[in-house]
């Protein structure tokens, strides 16, 4: 007989592998629970929360009688601040998360101002310390390319400034926000203005309520010096900048200021943009775009705005700050 003592080797590997386990464990699991109630931890919490709340959530209203996700038109029995679009109102859920509605935004800017008490509470930006409600400090934006988005007469950043010294956690997050309608044209089908070819003819039907913003793609090309000339609407000639914008699309997909001096080419985006104002009465307005080297197929009618017409959605950011 051997009496000497020893351990076989897949015993010892077994046993230290169970030992890394345990010890993995011991240090990991605690970081799921973790509460969020302290330091950075408790700020990082909160923003990335209230990200995630305006971006992935449609919110909630409800009475005593009904209730919905389209509570941006019951601002007043809003249980829940989100700002995703929801085609259904019946639903708790939204199929397109990080596309923001532009009714919903607007609404949010004006309850952030009408009553930041219940603002703060409905869009959970306090913790309770020892039964008392702590609110934090908090700024909210929307920014298009690097600029705070205005829409309408609200420009939406919400919140207060940080103060020296104070700790604070950003969450950035990419979105679809909802800036208006747009009706999109293909050059190779919109119809020309009887007796000039370089002159495209569209009919839109009033009153709008916000901007006509119109693109065409496409265009065929005649010449070197093809551009955008002017617009008119119902035979007078409109006053660029002042009745209306002009953008071309750059090679990047944003649309910029349009320098007359370049020219366009088949394969250019413009967006014009044309004042509300233009169109306030119950009737058919009929626009006129001439361009210069530029040629529209023979149309019996115009090609109609509102025919046409789809939600405009531009991507931006949305920067949560707490403090």
């Amino acid at each position: 007989m051997d009496d000497k003592g020893q351990i076989a080797m897949d015993f010892l590997l077994g046993v230290s592998l169970v030992l890394i386990a345990i010890g993995f464990t011991v240090q990991f699991v605690p970081g799921i629970f973790i509460s969020g109630s302290t330091g950075e931890d408790r700020l990082g919490y909160a923003a990335y929360r209230t990200s995630c709340i305006l971006t992935e959530d449609p919110g909630w209203w409800s009475n005593s009688t009904s209730s919905g996700t389209d509570w941006e038109a019951h601002p007043s029995n809003v249980q829940r601040i989100g700002l995703a679009v929801d085609d259904d109102v019946h639903s708790r859920l939204t199929e397109t998360p990080n596309m923001l509605s532009k009714e919903k935004l607007i609404q949010f800017k004006l309850l952030s101002e009408s009553s930041e008490t219940e603002f703060i509470r409905k869009l959970g930006l306090f913790d309770s310390v020892k039964g008392t409600q702590m609110n934090y400090g908090y700024n909210i934006s929307f920014l298009i390319d690097g600029q705070p988005l205005v829409m309408g007469n609200y420009t939406m950043v919400t919140g207060s400034s940080l103060l020296p010294g104070q700790n604070m956690v950003k969450m950035t997050r990419i979105v679809l926000i909802g800036t208006g309608n747009i009706s999109v044209f293909d050059g190779r089908y919109l119809s020309r203005y009887v007796g000039n070819e370089n002159i495209a003819s569209i009919s839109i039907m009033g009153p709008v309520t916000e901007n006509v913003t119109i693109q065409i793609t496409n265009f065929n090309v005649s010449g070197s010096n093809a551009a955008f000339i002017n617009a008119s609407l119902n035979g007078s000639t409109l006053i660029q900048s002042s009745n209306y914008t002009v953008q071309k699309r750059s090679p990047s997909g944003n649309f910029g200021s349009y320098a007359l001096s370049s020219p366009l080419m088949k394969n250019d985006s413009l967006r014009i943009d044309l004042n509300r104002s233009l169109f306030s009465s119950n009737a058919s307005y009929q626009l006129r775009l001439n361009f210069n080297d530029v040629v529209f197929p023979q149309g019996s009618i115009s090609s109609n705005y509102n025919d046409n017409v789809e939600k405009r959605y531009e991507p931006a950011l949305l920067v949560v700050e707490v403090w």
